[in-house]
């Protein structure tokens, strides 16, 4: 398991608000995997989201049992604050907001 499986397998955790997979909304901060625990930095969309505690929850539930023989452990941080300019392209076209401008070559 590596840090890219793990954040494939957290596009299987939703924002019930919102509708919009935690992935694709930048929540997840960070993700390391070594010596059988998988550690997740998440954030939710505010502090004082009502529904911040539930997708904590639903992302520590999906990985334990997706990744049995790992130790999981998903924790909040709300360093730095989550703003919409985390949204990948995808989310942004869910919300309503306009991709991004990218850069020429």
């Amino acid at each position: 398991m590596n840090p890219g499986e793990v954040a494939h397998l957290l596009t299987n955790v939703y924002d019930p608000e919102l509708g919009i997979d935690i992935v694709a909304l930048g929540l997840v901060y960070d993700i390391s995997v070594g010596d059988g625990r998988i550690d997740v930095l998440l954030t939710t969309t505010s502090a004082d989201c009502p529904m911040g505690g539930a997708i904590l929850e639903a992302a520590e539930q999906f990985l334990r049992l997706q990744t049995t023989g790992y130790e999981v452990r998903v924790n909040p941080t709300f360093e730095p604050p989550w703003d919409v300019s985390m949204v990948d392209d995808r989310a942004r076209a869910w919300l309503g907001i306009p991709p991004r401008v990218r850069a020429s070559a």
